[in-house]
């Protein structure tokens, strides 16, 4: 009877045993778990910073001083002051004061006209370098604007009319820092109908002289 125990007690321990061997042999077959220590640590990259505010103010610079010639452009047009051929003839000058050093004083004359309004206006501004030419107007002799320094923007004068005969002249009091006087001039109607419309180069002393004649 004791030897039955003992053979029961072997064979037991012999079952157990090749149940947890098979165990781990079929855990070895589905893989093992690896684990992977990281070695390096990587850094997050710091942002690149570029200062664009210096760009984008002259940009807008830029863009603001364009915009505002095109709008003083447009306005010069809308006045009458500029014609295509005039502005073409103005970008052909533009550089005249850089070039010249002496220029004949040269009176123009631009013929007589005829309106029936009270009064006649003469539009003027400096096309080339605004470098300080002067002018004055008079009519029939008589100072009716004195020593105006032409600028890059329009300025308009109205001067009243005589019935009949009044003489318009402008005159080059002075050149500036470069040579010769340059102007460019529109003279209108109070019904803003343009008589003439034009460019002068002068040299000191010159004038642009018109002849406007008022009808009743």
């Amino acid at each position: 009877m004791k030897h039955q125990k003992t053979v029961f007690l072997i064979l037991t321990f012999l079952l157990f045993g090749s149940q947890f061997l098979v165990a781990q042999i079929e855990n070895k077959k589905k893989g093992t778990t690896i684990t992977i220590k990281a070695t390096t640590t990587i850094k997050k990259p710091s942002p690149l910073t570029i200062d664009t505010t210096k760009g984008f103010k002259n940009a807008y610079k830029n863009s603001k001083s364009q915009r505002i010639k095109a709008e003083q452009e447009k306005a010069l047009k809308n006045k009458g002051i500029i014609t295509p051929e005039m502005l073409a003839k103005q970008r052909f000058n533009k550089n005249i004061e850089r070039s010249i050093l002496n220029f004949p004083m040269i009176d123009m004359d631009l013929g007589s006209f005829r309106t029936k309004s009270k009064n006649i206006n003469v539009s003027s501004y400096d096309f080339g370098l605004e470098d300080g030419d002067v002018i004055s107007i008079f009519k029939n002799g008589i100072l009716i604007i004195e020593n105006y320094t032409l600028q890059s923007t329009l300025k308009i004068f109205s001067i009243p009319l005589d019935i009949g005969f009044n003489k318009i002249e402008i005159l080059a009091v002075d050149e500036g820092r470069y040579k010769p006087n340059t102007g460019a001039f529109s003279i209108y109607d109070d019904f803003k109908e343009v008589i003439t419309t034009d460019l002068w180069v002068l040299a000191k002393g010159a004038k642009v002289i018109a002849i406007i004649i008022r009808e009743e």
